[in-house]
């Protein structure tokens, strides 16, 4: 990871110039800051993390036929609001919106508002391995529609990110594919009907999971291997991966869940059979049982351990 920081606008075209494509531009605050967390994964992926103050960034048509490669953006924005444009389309973005430009081709950012942050996945072209009219179709929109896809992407580089500040990145060629085949499985998703699935096993792996936690009271296993198009063995396979099972991930995260629930004032009226149905247990009697063993306390302990203030011991 290489953290690079700038007070002018012209200390920050150089930092945007050597870690994305050279560009000109421009800031609209006296005391103009920058910083670009950056983290190059292969000669193919980066990923990027962009805070500023309010900048302006110009692809210009000759620096664009100077193009070294055939690298895309694809760019969540985290905060505030701006636009893209690049030929004759332009689009609004706001927190959340989800875009894809070209490199090769002129540009135009107009990032001008404060606190802007966006994350920012370079790839190459040809790393993603798709028709070269679905690629070209995306770009020509430039807006990515909101996605299951889309914020499993983000999700993940968002992930390694954070891993990168805290430790050394282990498998680092992995997360590179991991990335590719996520940000190819983003843009095919926009031009389809059903779910597109991950080609590589971490891939899978991080979208499954994702699935799992967004509808974690009422999947079964059968219901996540035919979301994913897989047998029931080929599902435990996956899991096999990490040592554990989709059963036992279910599980926790149910359980998770529920004692997040047992502490929260939001649901102090719930029933023990009450939170037991909403985190996805058939009946108290058997939610009972799994947490005791989770947490070596029945649920009724858990909830009175935090209202009256004593601790409980944790396995």
């Amino acid at each position: 990871m290489v953290v690079l920081e700038a007070e002018s606008a012209d200390e920050w075209e150089d930092v945007v110039s050597n870690c994305f494509v050279p560009l000109r531009t421009s800031s609209f605050s006296a005391g103009f800051r920058g910083r670009m967390d950056h983290l190059r994964l292969d000669d193919r992926v980066s990923v990027s993390v962009v805070t500023t103050d309010g900048t302006t960034a110009d692809r210009t048509a000759r620096l664009a036929a100077n193009a070294a490669n055939d690298d895309l953006h694809l760019s969540l924005q985290e905060s505030s609001r701006g636009t893209v444009r690049q030929g004759n389309r332009m689009v609004s973005v706001r927190r959340g919106s989800v875009s894809t430009y070209a490199t090769d081709q002129a540009y135009y950012l107009d990032y001008s508002e404060p606190d802007q942050r966006q994350l920012i996945v370079q790839v190459s072209r040809s790393a993603l391995r798709l028709p070269a009219a679905m690629v070209a179709d995306s770009c020509a929109r430039i807006a990515v529609p909101a996605s299951d896809a889309a914020r499993v992407l983000f999700s993940y580089v968002s992930v390694q990110q954070r891993r990168a500040v805290s430790e050394a990145l282990d498998g680092i060629y992995e997360v590179a594919e991991v990335t590719k085949d996520l940000s190819a499985t983003m843009i095919h998703s926009s031009f389809a009907s059903g779910r597109v699935v991950p080609q590589s096993p971490g891939g899978l792996m991080f979208t499954v999971q994702d699935f799992i936690t967004s509808n974690v009271a009422t999947l079964s296993v059968d219901d996540i291997a035919h979301e994913f198009h897989m047998s029931r063995r080929s599902l435990y396979n996956l899991f096999g991966r990490t040592g554990s099972s989709p059963a036992d991930y279910l599980r926790n995260l149910r359980l998770a869940s529920a004692a997040v629930m047992l502490t929260d004032p939001a649901h102090s009226a719930w029933s023990i059979a009450r939170i037991a149905s909403e985190c996805g247990f058939p009946d108290s009697t058997t939610f009972t049982r799994a947490f005791r063993r989770e947490y070596s306390c029945t649920p009724r302990e858990w909830r009175r351990s935090t209202y009256e203030g004593t601790s409980v011991l944790v396995a």
